[in-house]
């Protein structure tokens, strides 16, 4: 009975995530890591993170073949240039927290996450093009660094910061902006997952491999693969108002987060 539930658990948690994957191009984290603190207790914060990006791994990988399938307007070359920006983001991100007094260095991010929310707020739709696109790998290579450094900072996944600053920068469209999303965090996530197989255990769970339990991984999978659809089905009817209103309110809770945080 108790395995039971516990799959249906996973499998209601994979849900959530394979909607938030497919519909707004986030990996899931935000819903994932408070998601499997509450349910085992005596999991730390890191080990939910680490469990929660080596799931992110398979479904945005999942969700990137299947958006980008046959369609080359998200091209190679842009990927690259915002998934090595975001996993050097996330390295400048672990030093400066190391270099910095944690309340210091999380109040330099909150301003920059308010910033980017009341940005959000204010975006107007821009037309881009295959040329235009092509043309900004350094400023998408840089919008890769500041999502790095802000989801390293505050635990979540990148996607959520990435999508409102390709939308306010123009590097792509509002059609495609989750297709792309989607392979970033594949590539960023994976580069994020080893340093958390390789650090020190912080928990006596079975099959925690580092900071990573892989057990939660299967059904959540599964669960996130299962709604993945719907999600793709919501994506297609969001249109850029919906989605700038979505994405500036998630940048608001992660921001209230991180502070709540702060000040405890």
């Amino acid at each position: 009975m108790e395995f039971l539930l516990f799959i249906i658990t996973m499998l209601a948690v994979g849900c959530g995530v394979g909607i938030l994957s497919a519909a707004l191009g986030i990996g899931g984290g935000i819903l994932m890591v408070p998601a499997f603190l509450t349910l085992y207790p005596q999991m730390d914060i890191h080990t939910a993170k680490g469990s929660s990006m080596f799931i992110i791994i398979f479904v945005a990988t999942y969700n990137a073949l299947r958006m980008n399938r046959g369609d080359m307007r998200n091209p190679m070359k842009l990927i690259n240039s915002i998934a090595i920006g975001s996993i050097i983001g996330g390295f400048i991100a672990g030093w400066l927290t190391a270099k910095l007094t944690d309340a210091y260095a999380s109040w330099i991010f909150i301003a920059l996450l308010l910033f980017a929310a009341a940005r959000t707020f204010l975006l107007k739709e821009k037309e881009v093009t295959e040329d235009q696109v092509q043309k900004r790998t350094i400023t998408a290579a840089t919008i890769g660094l500041l999502s790095g450094i802000v989801a390293g900072a505050t635990g979540t996944g990148g996607g959520a910061v990435f999508v409102p600053f390709a939308l306010m920068a123009g590097i792509v469209s509002n059609k495609r902006v989750v297709a792309l999303s989607n392979a970033v965090m594949a590539v960023a996530a994976a580069a994020g997952t080893i340093a958390y197989l390789t650090a020190p255990k912080t928990t006596d769970m079975d099959w925690t491999i580092g900071l990573t339990n892989i057990s939660l991984a299967p059904f959540v999978i599964l669960g996130a693969v299962a709604a993945a659809p719907l999600g793709r089905k919501l994506n297609h009817h969001l249109s850029f108002n919906r989605r700038r209103i979505v994405m500036a309110f998630l940048l608001v809770l992660i921001t209230i987060r991180l502070a709540l945080r702060t000040l405890a």
